[in-house]
């Protein structure tokens, strides 16, 4: 257990502090945001939306052999926005995401929100890909800050390298049928 989750109050004067095996090389927390290799993921989601995602390689004592003999030691951190919090009146509370997380295998012991400071105490939430309609259960039961709204970032390290298209919901193909095709005949003259 961390002093920022013993005293949220401190997250806004001192960062989460994050486990640095599990995140790409140089990544740096801040205060309300992660440092990636230099590039702060909330102005990449400035730039490019929610899902975004950010490949790094896994610190190493010997980056170089690794790499000689093709071990895999890819991280991508996956940012994803949430869209709608919910809490039942059995207690339970749930987020609705949009992106999905089927074909990824995110770190969620390391998720944690970025673009702004919550100082609530942590709290379980359960994620529930929203856009992507029938997801795989069961949901995955994240501690993060009680909180959490609809709008907020999370940032959570994912084993290997993502493509966009893992995360990507996708969204329901509607088929409508074809009328019959009508063919013309020209009248000669004559």
């Amino acid at each position: 257990m961390t002093l920022t989750a013993i005293l949220p109050t401190l997250r806004r004067n001192i960062p989460d502090p994050l486990e640095p095996r599990l995140w790409p090389e140089h990544t740096v927390p801040r205060i309300s945001d992660v440092v990636v290799g230099g590039v702060s993921l909330t102005r990449l989601v400035e730039i490019t939306g929610t899902p975004a995602l950010l490949t790094g390689d896994l610190p190493h004592p010997k980056p170089a052999q690794t790499r000689a003999h093709g071990i895999g030691n890819d991280v991508t951190v996956l940012v994803f926005r949430i869209t709608l919090r919910i809490d039942t009146e059995a207690g339970k509370q749930v987020a609705l995401t949009d992106c999905g997380f089927d074909r990824v295998t995110p770190r969620w012991d390391e998720c944690r929100l970025i673009g702004r400071t919550s100082t609530t105490k942590n709290t379980t939430i359960e994620l529930i890909p929203g856009e992507s309609g029938a997801a795989p259960w069961p949901y995955p039961i994240v501690n993060l800050p009680g909180g959490l709204h609809q709008g907020d970032l999370l940032a959570v390290p994912c084993a290997g390298a993502v493509a966009l298209r893992d995360v990507r919901p996708e969204l329901p193909v509607k088929t409508v049928a074809a009328p019959m095709p009508r063919i013309l005949e020209l009248a000669s003259a004559s």
